[in-house]
């Protein structure tokens, strides 16, 4: 379970002075899949970062089940794993290469190593490509092998920033299906996102933020579904108030009127 109370963290911007990212967060997420999303700068990444303890709160508290990420940050970092669409990794390591070498990290080695590789192999379909370096990869090989890197470890908590950035149609559809193949009982996968319909595929809770607030938490179908959803999440990015699905309706009828007029 991750848990956040009271969570809120400042930067200071020459131009602007003091700008509140994360304004006052409290949050609870079990087991599944919770898709964060907002505009840009909406604190998404900051949020995350502050989960992953690569930032520290200026005040509330976060916890990874039992564990203060703030007083136990090196235990809460073995418990969770990582990846935005800007991670790095080796380019002249080969796949198989590449996931031995992360496994060292955790104490991963000889049979139980090889077993986590093969289950990672069958899970995202690496097969084709494992022995290649990964500099001759493409776009979306590259991000299948990060989220194979990712999962090694069999963390309990899985966070990835805007995944899918830069992948094309076919690519991304694919880190979607990884997305929910590596789904299991008792793991929580947050996932930062600003298409929708990643959000409708994956999530089964959904939470908005606007300004460092949240402003919507629930289920994605409680806000319908294809683009009456996407209308109602611009409609909350937009004003900050959950609208009515009868509101919702109303406003694609006038712009498709509005569209059709000669």
């Amino acid at each position: 379970m991750l848990r956040l109370d009271g969570v809120t963290k400042t930067f200071y911007d020459r131009g602007r002075g003091a700008v509140r990212a994360v304004d006052d967060i409290s949050l609870t997420c079990d087991a599944g899949v919770c898709a964060l999303v907002g505009a840009n700068g909406a604190g998404k990444s900051t949020l995350l970062r502050l989960i992953t303890t690569l930032l520290t709160p200026d005040a509330g508290i976060i916890r990874l089940n039992e564990l203060d990420t703030r007083h136990d940050a090196e235990q809460v970092r073995r418990r969770l794993a990582y990846l935005s669409s800007t991670t790095r990794i080796y380019q002249r390591l080969t796949g198989r290469e590449l996931l031995a070498y992360v496994g060292g990290f955790f104490d991963l080695s000889g049979s139980v190593l090889e077993q986590r590789i093969d289950a990672m192999v069958e899970t995202f379909s690496l097969q084709a490509f494992l022995n290649q370096r990964i500099e001759g990869l493409s776009t979306g090989q590259l991000q299948r092998i990060n989220l194979a890197r990712t999962l090694l470890p069999d963390p309990d908590l899985l966070i990835l920033d805007e995944p899918t950035t830069g992948l094309d149609v076919l690519a991304a559809q694919a880190l979607v299906v990884a997305v929910q193949q590596a789904i299991r009982p008792g793991r929580l996968i947050l996932i930062a996102t600003h298409i929708l319909r990643e959000v409708e595929q994956c999530a089964d809770r959904m939470v908005v933020l606007r300004h460092g607030r949240i402003i919507f938490e629930g289920a994605p179908a409680r806000l319908g579904t294809g683009t009456t959803f996407e209308s109602s999440v611009h409609h909350l990015l937009n004003t900050g108030i959950t609208p009515t699905l009868a509101e919702v309706t109303q406003d694609q009828t006038a712009g498709q009127e509005a569209h059709e007029t000669p």
